[in-house]
C-alpha cells in the first residue's frame, strides 16, 4: 500500500513541479503578495498547490488535506503539503525550491516526496523501506568531529533569528562551516543525500519539513521529533558532535 502511494505520489509532485519550473521562468509577471515579514505568496504557489490538491483528491478521495496556502485539518489519513517550498528563492530566480508532500497516517508520516524541479532530482520514502533518489538508497555523510558543513535555516518571525545566531556563532567557533539553502525542506533533503553534515530549521511549520524529516530518518539519520504545528528540527548522523550544537538550544 505504501508503495502504492508513493508512487502516486511522486507523479503528482514531479507534474506540479514542471508547471512551477514553466512559470519560474517566466515569473517577472507573477502577482506578488505577503503573509508577513518576509512571507511571501504568489499565484505560483497557489496555483501548484490547487493542481496537487486536485490530483491528490482523485486518486485518494479519502484522504484529507493540509497546504500551505489553502490550510486544512492535519487528521490522518492525510496529505500535508508545500507547492513551493523557498518561495523567496523562486521569485529571485534562486535554483533552490520544491514541492515538498508528506503522507501522514494513524502512526505518523508514512510516505514523503521532494522535488526540486530547476535541479531535476526527486528525493523519497516510505516508513519502513528507506529513502531513495531515482532508485538509488540515500547515503548520508558519516559521523564526523571537525570542519563539518551544515545547513541553516529559520524562521524571519520576531525573535527567532537569536537561535539562529547562537548556532552561527558556536558552529563557526567550533570551525566548522555553515549554509544557508532557503528551502527547509531541501536543506533536509541535501543532508540526507550526503551534501551537508547535517541540518538545522528553526521555528518552522508542519508543511515545510514533514516530508525531509521522513526522508532524513528513512536515510538513517538522527531526527528531530515531528513537527505537526510549528517547531525546530535537526538531522545529523548518530554520533555526530552536532548534537551538542543543535539539540540543547531546540
Amino acid at each position: 500500500m505504501q508503495q502504492e502511494i508513493l508512487a502516486k505520489a511522486r507523479f503528482i509532485a514531479e507534474e506540479a513541479g514542471a508547471y512551477a519550473l514553466e512559470i519560474f521562468h517566466q515569473r517577472d509577471g507573477l502577482q506578488i503578495d505577503s503573509k508577513g515579514l518576509l512571507d511571501y505568496v504568489s499565484d505560483a504557489d497557489r496555483e501548484v498547490e490547487r493542481r496537487i490538491k486536485l490530483a491528490l483528491r482523485a486518486e485518494f478521495p479519502e484522504h484529507g488535506f493540509k497546504g500551505e496556502e489553502t490550510g486544512g485539518e492535519l487528521s490522518p489519513p492525510c496529505w500535508v503539503i508545500d507547492p513551493i517550498d523557498g518561495t523567496t528563492n523562486f521569485l529571485y530566480g534562486r535554483p533552490d525550491f520544491c514541492v515538498s508532500m508528506a503522507f501522514i497516517d494513524e502512526k505518523g508520516p508514512a510516505v514523503a516526496v521532494v522535488h526540486a524541479p530547476f535541479h531535476g532530482r526527486t528525493m523519497y520514502a516510505a516508513r519502513g523501506l528507506g529513502a531513495f533518489e531515482d532508485g538509488v538508497k540515500l547515503e548520508p555523510r558519516k559521523a564526523c568531529d571537525h570542519e563539518l558543513v551544515v545547513n541553516l535555516c529559520f524562521n524571519y518571525k520576531q525573535g527567532n533569528h537569536l537561535d539562529f545566531l547562537k548556532k552561527t556563532d558556536r558552529l563557526v567557533s567550533d570551525r566548522h562551516q555553515i549554509r544557508i539553502c532557503g528551502s527547509a525542506a531541501w536543506a533536509l533533503c541535501e543532508a540526507a543525500s550526503g551534501q551537508v553534515d547535517g541540518a538545522y530549521n528553526g521555528c518552522v511549520n508542519n508543511w515545510d519539513v514533514l516530508g525531509g524529516q521522513l526522508i532524513c530518518a528513512e536515510a538513517g539519520l538522527e531526527v528531530g521529533p515531528y513537527i505537526y504545528g510549528v517547531g525546530s528540527v535537526y538531522a545529523y548522523p548518530k554520533g555526530s558532535v552536532l548534537k551538542d550544537i543543535l539539540v540543547p538550544l531546540l
